[in-house]
């Protein structure tokens, strides 16, 4: 036993490596270009070529070091399980045995990943910049046969590139028939509705000042199994899949809130009411005075392990919400709306894509656990809330329409989904399972991947613009049912 203690702790401090300090990074576009000779355009795309060479080799050693880290990790759980640490003499050395070891080997996997991605970043950074050089290069007319020589077009400018995350050519921009819920499908949708009244306490007048759609930008989905008391041998199986959403930039995401936002409004005029938009009311001295989120970019918040950005139809919809009165605060006073001629309404809708879901399940001496990524989008969530004018009454939720399913599914295609990894650590499965066959203390299997989903921005839009048409119709037909 002691050997084994030994192997889990001499393993995971061996693995420790000692990191250098991360250099510079590359920029893809440098304001001194232009002054360059085609000699130094052309030295400088060769040591970019060497930059990526090297990223590669860091990648591939940040990937060899997590790999071993986990190994580490499984060696110390299984120590654990077996009772190896226990040999150190005590209970308070077996648990400070289990946790040295465990914390040296996730820092060890930590550290990998972490050097992995960086170098996976300079990579990518280095290929910018090589190909800026190029165009650069063949816009002034030198030549690659003698670099020294006299730029044909010493003047010539290098277009700026466009703001991509992806290397893909760029999928056509949504249509107006897209954009105006015209291709929308009909959707089953589950719904409650609480005080539709409130809608008819200005004589049947609306104000809807602004939309907010959130998309998701990146996330993680997993999965994990274990042995029950009912099966037969120890096993643990884990899934997890990464994945990254490219072709989302600020004014995409404004186009598609202000598409909801037109939806809506055209939906509530057809049900028979007036409605008062942001250009009405925006000269309003308390709407002026409303605080507006910061334009330089676009609010995001975490959830259950995924990141989402969050867009307003323009920076001046883009209000701040408050801590209390939440989407409101800025239009609200002593819990009343500022709109004395209007009942307030804000709707809001969240989107995912790519979907991603787990599995797993026992058998009678096996477990498993799968993780999985594809490229359609659901909508998690459609809400339109009120606010009437002041009355009491006994409140029995939010005013409002909101949908009662946990997802829909809007379209099974939303742009393009390419597995960039297999992050699967084959190392530290096999470790796990040769433990397992030489003393049965439990084999312990994870299998990892990352993702990247590039939008396809017509089918996209209209992913959101099915699920957002198909809600707004709900609401217009609560709203026009509404009795006080």
């Amino acid at each position: 036993m002691r050997h084994s203690v030994i192997l889990v702790t001499v393993l995971a401090a061996a693995l420790h490596p000692v990191y250098a300090q991360s250099p510079a990074p590359i920029e893809r576009i440098k304001i001194t270009d232009n002054d360059l000779t085609c000699q130094q355009i052309f030295d400088e795309r060769n040591s970019m070529d060497l930059a990526v060479a090297e990223a590669k080799n860091a990648q591939a050693s940040g990937q060899t070091t997590a790999a071993a880290g986990q190994a580490a990790g499984v060696a110390a759980e299984v120590a654990n399980r077996t009772g190896m640490f226990g040999s150190l003499g005590s209970i308070t050395g077996q648990l400070l045995g289990n946790v040295a070891s465990k914390s040296a080997a996730s820092a060890t996997t930590q550290m990998g990943q972490q050097d992995a991605a960086q170098a996976a970043e300079r990579e990518r950074q280095a290929l910018a910049r090589k190909d800026q050089l190029t165009q650069l290069f063949l816009a002034k007319g030198c030549s690659a046969s003698d670099p020294s020589a006299a730029p044909k077009n010493p003047n010539a400018a290098v277009p700026l590139p466009a703001a991509a995350l992806s290397t893909k050519v760029a999928s056509a921009e949504p249509s107006a028939a897209t954009l105006s819920g015209a291709r929308a499908t009909p959707l089953a949708m589950k719904l409650e509705v609480i005080n539709p009244e409130d809608l008819l306490d200005s004589g049947k007048v609306l104000v809807v000042p602004t939309a907010y759609v959130t998309l998701l930008t990146d996330g993680r989905v997993s999965a994990v199994k274990q042995t029950s008391a009912f099966q037969s041998g120890d096993a643990t199986a884990r899934a997890s899949a990464n994945y990254r959403v490219s072709g989302i930039d600020k004014a995409y995401a404004q186009l598609l809130a202000k598409a909801a936002y037109d939806d809506l409004i055209v939906q509530l005029r057809q049900a028979g009411y007036t409605v008062l938009t942001y250009a009405d009311v925006k000269d309003r001295d308390f709407v002026r005075a409303a605080g507006r989120e910061s334009s330089a970019s676009l609010p995001t918040k975490s959830e259950g392990g995924n990141n989402f950005v969050t867009a307003a139809p323009s920076d001046e919809q883009n209000f701040v919400s408050g801590t209390f009165g939440g989407i409101f605060s800025e239009f609200t006073s002593g819990g009343k709306s500022k709109f004395t001629d209007a009942t307030l309404v804000i709707p809001q809708y969240t989107f995912t894509a790519p979907q991603s879901w787990a599995e797993s399940s026992r058998g009678y001496k096996s477990v498993s656990a799968e993780a999985h990524v594809a490229p359609g989008m659901n909508m998690l969530s459609g809400r339109v809330y009120w606010i009437g004018q002041p009355r009491s009454r006994m409140m029995t939720g939010i005013p409002g329409v909101g949908t009662k399913q946990q997802v829909i599914n809007v379209t099974e295609k939303a742009g393009d989904l390419e597995k960039t990894a297999d992050t699967t650590p084959t190392t530290a499965n096999a470790l796990s399972g040769l433990f397992n066959s030489l003393n049965g203390a439990g084999n312990i299997q994870r299998t990892s991947s990352e993702y990247l989903f590039t939008i396809d921005r017509d089918a996209y839009a209209g992913g959101i613009m099915n699920g957002v048409h198909n809600f707004n119709v709900e609401v217009a037909r609560a709203a026009a049912s509404a009795k006080l």
